[in-house]
């Protein structure tokens, strides 16, 4: 009887155990203001926590990690080879077959009017929509294209440049497939873009400049904005407030800029940052979630303690700053 008791205890145990172990939550590493960084001389996606300043390795890909986006429901995609990854945080998964496309990858966007992905194919000099099923949607060409490299997609907008001619082609994410040339950057120097609330379109040039792209009703007239940069690649984003978060690849720096250029903060000591996303809830005119969006602060505010309180949302993500050098 005592044996046949201490036997029922240890199943109930068993039980008790396994229920336990499917109802099991992880951590998620990634929190809002986290600052996502693609480390181009590595195979490892950087996380960059604005609060401490400290930069840690989130997760390593099979290769190296080009484009970032976050969709609505905090999934991280990761260009790859190929290809796209998904990464779930919740879980701390990492889905290495998510999509398989042509040709070696570079920018990646996330656009929630069409809730699609849209992935620069700098391989095959091509554009491929994807739904968050792991679907090809279709095949973008640009006529007139010869390297496209990044792209970035806000309140229905796309826009993608072209490494070697220095275009900007802009589209609607509903009809992809129809762009207009509004202007020129550098030739076999522009790399990522993004667009601000009100319209105007920015890129960085891998001269060391930022240029501006103003439309005044009839045209589209250029101006460079910042020429202080070291080498800035791939990862631009824009808040709701105007302030620019840039990789600065030839300094090993995540740059913070003010709606009017001058600089804001510095973070150095990050390996070679080529694309990056920045994580919140949601960006008023797309780039997270379709609720309703969170109020978004018009300014940051230095704490007593030094630190930097609540920040731009940069695509659909929000951020916290530190003073840096």
């Amino acid at each position: 009887m005592e044996r046949s008791f201490k036997s029922l205890k240890y199943a109930l145990l068993v039980v008790l155990l396994v229920v336990c172990n499917q109802g099991q939550s992880f951590a998620d590493p990634i929190q809002p203001g986290n600052i996502l960084i693609s480390n181009h001389g590595g195979n490892n996606i950087q996380l960059l926590d604005p609060t401490t300043g400290t930069v840690t390795t989130l997760l390593s890909v099979s290769s190296t990690p080009i484009g970032l986006a976050f969709d609505g429901s905090n999934n991280l995609y990761i260009n790859v080879d190929q290809g796209i990854q998904v990464y779930n945080p919740t879980t701390a998964t990492l889905n290495t077959s998510f999509f398989t496309g042509i040709g070696q990858r570079e920018g990646l966007a996330f656009d929630s009017v069409t809730q699609n992905l849209f992935s620069v194919s700098y391989g095959a000099n091509r554009l491929e929509q994807v739904d968050l099923s792991g679907h090809l949607v279709r095949t973008i060409t640009i006529p007139g294209s010869q390297t496209l490299l990044g792209v970035t997609a806000r309140g229905g907008k796309l826009i993608v440049t072209d490494l070697d001619n220095g275009n900007i082609y802009l589209a609607t994410t509903t009809n992809p497939t129809v762009f207009t040339t509004i202007g020129v950057a550098s030739a076999s120097s522009t790399y990522g873009v993004d667009i601000d609330s009100s319209g105007d379109i920015f890129v960085n040039d891998f001269n060391g400049l930022m240029d501006k792209f103003h439309f005044n009703g009839s045209t589209w007239t250029k101006s460079i904005f910042i020429n202080t940069l070291n080498t800035p690649a791939n990862g631009l984003s824009i808040g709701d407030d105007g302030s620019f978060t840039i990789s600065q690849f030839g300094a090993n720096t995540v740059s913070i800029f003010n709606s009017d250029g001058t600089l804001r903060h510095n973070y150095t000591g990050v390996d070679s940052p080529d694309e990056l996303v920045v994580f919140a809830p949601i960006r008023s005119s797309g780039g997270g979630p379709s609720t309703s969006p969170v109020p978004e602060p018009g300014s940051i505010t230095l704490l007593a303690s030094g630190l930097i309180g609540l920040g731009a949302m940069v695509r659909g993500k929000l951020r916290r700053i530190r003073p840096g050098a």
